[in-house]
């Protein structure tokens, strides 16, 4: 016996996603304004305006359903909490001050929703899209072989704001990912990865020994280079992210539906 499948029913301003409830009911799953379902599915909320961008950004890449931002650090002394424990033993907290070089974060977004932040590092400022981009040493960062997980930014849950405009979601997110802490909650992390390419960041103390004595020394390390350049990362993350597809039929539509507001 096959299921009954979704169906979308419109009434006035309102689209609404039913689904198989049992004994032949029908049961609301998602409710969306009608005007915001036809901008998704025609036009993939597309907007004449660039909206305003934060302090930093060097970039607002924009496909059908898919934005990045590309933002950029110069170097900085950075006073980050640190526990040798897994999130989950709540470990006790210490904080060091610790030297930066210029970082990179490329923040992804379907619409105007956030998906993901991944972080690199580099020895001088983006010149253009074909400039490499290297591992960081940071532990909240996977350090993953597989291209989708590579560089990504561990958030541990999402802070609060992220029904604001793109640019004042970014400076949120970045100021998350610094200030809540780092630990062991990755195994695959980028630290781990970077520590035998120079002493100087082989353990936490080494590298607050060498920020002390000179606050610039991570432009001379020998980062390791990811394997992209900037453009290369922004255009597999337009053929991966970008979710636009043709609209074939009711599950189409519930697919867009799901990524839209709720009126209730």
């Amino acid at each position: 016996m096959t299921q009954e499948p979704e169906r979308i029913h419109i009434e006035g301003e309102v689209a609404r996603l039913l689904r198989p409830a049992g004994d032949g009911r029908m049961a609301v799953e998602r409710e969306v304004r009608l005007s915001d379902l036809a901008g998704a599915v025609a036009e993939g909320h597309r907007t004449d305006r660039t909206p305003m961008l934060p302090e930093g950004t060097r970039l607002y890449a924009r496909w059908r359903h898919t934005a990045v931002l590309v933002m950029e650090e110069p170097p900085r002394v950075r006073r980050l909490r640190w526990s040798a424990k897994t999130l989950k033993s709540e470990g006790k907290y210490t904080e060091h001050s610790l030297a930066f070089p210029f970082v990179v974060y490329l923040v992804g977004f379907h619409q105007t929703d956030f998906e993901e932040m991944r972080i690199y590092f580099r020895p001088a400022p983006l010149g253009g899209e074909s400039d490499p981009l290297y591992f960081s040493n940071l532990w909240n960062v996977q350090a993953a072989e597989s291209p989708l997980a590579r560089c990504r930014a561990c958030l541990r849950g999402r802070p609060e704001g992220l029904d604001q405009p793109v640019g004042e979601q970014v400076v949120s997110l970045i100021e998350y990912f610094w200030a809540t802490g780092f630990n062991r909650d990755i195994e695959d992390n980028c630290f781990d990865r970077a520590k035998r390419r120079d002493p100087r960041i082989a353990t936490l103390e080494a590298w607050e020994t060498a920020t002390k004595a000179d606050p610039l020394f991570p432009l001379s390390l020998a980062w390791e280079p990811v394997g992209l350049c900037l453009g290369e990362a922004l255009d597999h993350w337009r053929r991966h992210g970008d979710h636009g597809r043709k609209i074939e039929s009711a599950a189409d539509v519930a697919d867009v539906m799901y990524r839209l507001h709720e009126t209730r």
